[in-house]
């Protein structure tokens, strides 16, 4: 049975360090030059995981993603992100959510805020995770932008539209208004000045059965592993963890690259991507061979790459390598 390993942030965009552009990687490259390459629609890893088990767009990311929580998710939901909007040449850029760097309590006390202020609305914000807020609705679902998409934007044009029944741009302005005024943010730097609203939708009560084993810390990834039956696990240090498995297929996610690349902190990229290296694509070989097919999935800026791998990989030795950079 076949191993999905998906590791976003692996290729970069154009506009990333030079230095981890040109950074080598032996084994990811040795493997990825032997390789039957496949480029997908532009996508991240939510979305080519929602492809894989059926999902059309607009995908429940909110619903699913509680699930994943290890809550129940009846009714809509919507994520509700805490983030830092930037006044940027005569527009408000959202930035990355990473930089904000929330406790728990100063989550729980600025939702805490929201929720007062919009009770009469029927919308009460609940905190999974300090960076990770949720929001229960009814009617008529807007139509949003996923926070991924919007990160470095202006966000005109980005805003929630389309519902008949509350108007969310007026509502993100109010919320705006009520954190701008709260005293967490008094001693912040930078401020949580918005939330961000995506995901719309209710979760299906099941989805296709892809996978046995859906291995990730991602909550939605989890959540498609409850709807669909797969068992889930935690992602393991090492591909060498996956090895035992008895016939299963598997997919992996592994994040190892996101945090240090979202806080731009370019050496723990550097080291994480060192270890992502040496720990799971050094014994890609050994994963061929006890599953027969494996599949590397890159998500990129243009499209994602999609690297199969099967028994007669092992004998194209003589394809060049190339940085990963090239791959993008």
């Amino acid at each position: 049975m076949p191993l999905d390993l998906l590791v976003p942030d692996l290729l970069l965009p154009e506009d990333a360090p030079g230095r981890l552009r040109e950074a080598r990687l032996p084994h990811a490259e040795k493997w990825l030059a032997r390789a039957a390459f496949a480029r997908e629609p532009r996508s991240d890893a939510l979305r080519w995981m929602a492809g894989t088990h059926g999902l059309p767009e607009p995908i429940p990311a909110a619903a699913i993603s509680r699930i994943g929580e290890g809550n129940g998710a009846e009714g809509q939901w919507l994520r509700a992100d805490p983030v830092h909007l930037r006044v940027d040449n005569d527009g408000l850029v959202l930035h990355d959510p990473a930089a904000l760097s929330l406790t728990l309590d100063e989550a729980q006390a600025l939702a805490g805020a929201l929720s007062r202020q919009f009770a009469a609305d029927g919308l009460a914000f609940e905190v999974l995770a300090p960076g990770r807020w949720y929001v229960r609705y009814r009617g008529e679902s807007p139509r949003t932008v996923a926070l991924a998409d919007a990160f470095g934007r202006n966000i005109f044009g980005l805003l929630p539209t389309g519902s008949r029944d509350l108007s969310w741009a007026n509502l993100l302005t109010e919320a705006q208004m009520v954190l701008a005024g709260h005293a967490v943010n008094e001693t912040r730097s930078p401020p949580v000045n918005s939330v961000w609203f995506w995901g719309e939708g209710a979760a299906p009560p099941s989805l296709a059965h892809r996978y046995d084993v859906i291995c990730a810390e991602d909550p939605f990834a989890r959540g498609l592993a409850r709807l669909s039956g797969a068992r889930m696990e935690p992602t393991p240090p090492h591909l060498g963890a996956l090895l035992a498995n008895p016939g299963e297929s598997v997919l992996a996610v592994v994040e190892s690259l996101t945090a240090p690349l979202h806080r731009a902190d370019a050496e723990a990229w550097l080291a994480a991507a060192g270890r992502l290296d040496a720990d799971w694509f050094a014994r890609l070989g050994e994963a061929i061979a006890r599953f027969g097919t494996v599949r590397v999935v890159l998500p990129g800026e243009r499209a994602t790459h999609v690297a199969t791998l099967t028994p007669s990989a092992r004998w194209r030795w003589f394809r060049p390598r190339q940085r990963l950079a090239a791959h993008a």
